[in-house]
């Protein structure tokens, strides 16, 4: 299991293989492997901040509980008629005043304390909507950053992932069961819980936007970077977020639902982690990654040069 700030996570999403297509993570989503957006307004009514209440808000949009108004999620801009996904630009044109400008606006928190429940055990609680957005926007960042639409949240999907962060929270792990495939009986065991749990992303012991963060570094998953590679699917899209903190052995859970391919933005033939051009100090100090759908990557060789004096650095592949 990876770990990062005292987490852990698990597992790519149940039993299945990883995304498929021109970009997808291959096996990253075997459950032995890998453990493991803005939050959009409910479309079927009106949505509410607190104390206030807002129109009906439209796909990619989300209630502004300051003003009462719907505004595009992150990564979504206003084109008149509605909010469209913002072009994201190939990574080797982002300038690296715009990587650091954009690292210091989207790797942020604006709500430190998300999570409300009434404190029973099984109380699957609520992640506010400040919680939602600071999640999608940490999700988006990292696709920006490799050439990547932006993807979005599904409220049922979100409901469902609460039920599944609250049983994870609790997880047992003297049971021999993978966290993927929560049998009956588990401590606040739901059906809606086990199903996320089959198509989740999973992290323990970090905040919810803070768990996007340990999937990307994927620490101690080497041989899939399952995590990751489900972040920086080309089609990902949508997703669903759940988060719940008040025990088990790691004090939280998250669920990130990651099984959605209905996204839009380019499709590259292949995604590099750190991406290709200027990119955060913070990334290229994890392992790096470059996957797609290529035959001959697998086989590939590697090479890295130091751009000062043009000498070879040793590379552990």
């Amino acid at each position: 299991d990876g770990s990062e700030g005292g987490g852990s996570a698990l597992g790519g999403a149940g039993q299945g293989n990883g995304p498929s297509g021109p970009a997808g993570p291959g096996s990253g989503g075997n459950a032995d492997g890998a453990a493991p957006g803005i939050g959009g307004g409910d479309p079927s009514g009106g949505s509410s901040a607190v104390g206030i209440m807002c129109p009906t808000c439209a796909s990619n949009e989300h209630c502004d509980g300051a003003t009462g108004m719907c505004v595009c999620d992150a990564g979504f801009t206003d084109s008149g008629s509605g909010c469209v996904a913002a072009d994201p630009g190939d990574p080797t044109n982002h300038t690296a005043a715009e990587v650091c400008q954009r690292w210091q606006d989207d790797h942020v928190l604006t709500d430190n304390d998300p999570f409300s429940s009434s404190g029973a055990q099984c109380d699957a609680g609520t992640l506010s909507q400040g919680g939602l957005d600071d999640t999608l926007v940490r999700l988006n960042l990292f696709r920006w950053l490799s050439g990547l639409g932006p993807t979005f949240d599904d409220p049922a999907l979100n409901a469902m992932n609460q039920q599944c962060a609250n049983l994870e929270s609790w997880w047992d792990w003297s049971l021999p069961n993978s966290p993927h495939q929560p049998p009956p009986g588990v401590t606040c065991y739901s059906a809606d819980g086990a199903s996320g749990a089959g198509q989740s992303n999973i992290a323990w012991g970090n905040g919810p936007a803070q768990s996007i963060d340990q999937f990307m570094e994927d620490s101690g998953n080497e041989t899939t970077m399952g995590h990751r590679r489900w972040i920086v699917n080309p089609p990902l899209g949508p997703v669903g977020i759940g988060y719940w903190e008040g025990g088990g052995m790691y004090g939280s859970a998250e669920c990130l639902a990651v099984f959605g391919s209905s996204g839009g933005g380019p499709n590259p033939p292949w995604v590099a982690v750190p991406n290709q051009g200027f990119t955060p100090l913070t990334i290229a100090q994890w392992t790096w990654t470059f996957h797609g759908p290529d035959s001959g990557i697998p086989t590939a060789s590697v090479t890295m040069l130091r751009v000062d004096d043009n000498s070879p650095l040793a590379v552990n592949v």
